[in-house]
């Protein structure tokens, strides 16, 4: 990392007082949620809701990408006695609350067409997005950004014809 600053190792440590605080700190910046918030508000709003929904997948899928790489680095360094830095939590709630109201609003443009509240469908949205996150779905099992959108919007079962009797 120093070497990428260009500055000398000392010079960070000066900073940091260990590698974990430093990771700590990198995990905290990359969970800001403001360059995601400004991301999704900038999505095309007469773009129709699948496109929008398809551009906030690739936004949602590249911070959590960025995300999940410090967060495993942090996991292959040791545990410190005193747990994890003091207000790691609610930066990380923060950062979720954050993302989750950008993600309502969104779904706010489109309220016409919710069966459900903007907040339910973003959280539902939210929740696509993560199980295609996890690590132990095989890279080809994984949801794609159309599917997930398709299954938000439209289920996983064809539509069944209602029968007369």
């Amino acid at each position: 990392m120093a070497e990428a600053a260009g500055i000398a190792e000392g010079t960070i440590f000066g900073v940091f007082p260990t590698k974990i605080a430093l990771i700590h700190e990198a995990v905290k910046v990359s969970m800001d949620p403001a360059p995601v918030r400004r991301a999704l508000a900038e999505i095309y709003p007469a773009a129709t809701l699948e496109v929008q929904l398809a551009e906030a997948a690739r936004i949602l899928l590249e911070h959590f990408d960025r995300v999940t790489v410090l967060v495993g680095v942090l996991r292959t360094l040791p545990t410190p006695a005193t747990g994890p830095p003091a207000g790691a939590r609610r930066y990380v709630a923060e950062s979720h609350a954050a993302v989750l109201a950008a993600l309502t609003d969104l779904f706010g443009r489109h309220e016409d067409r919710l069966r459900i509240e903007p907040s339910r469908a973003a959280a539902a949205f939210q929740g696509l997005i993560f199980a295609r996150l996890q690590p132990l779905v095989a890279p080809e099992e994984k949801l794609t950004i159309e599917e997930i959108v398709a299954i938000l919007l439209s289920g996983v079962a064809d539509p069944v014809e209602q029968v007369m009797t």
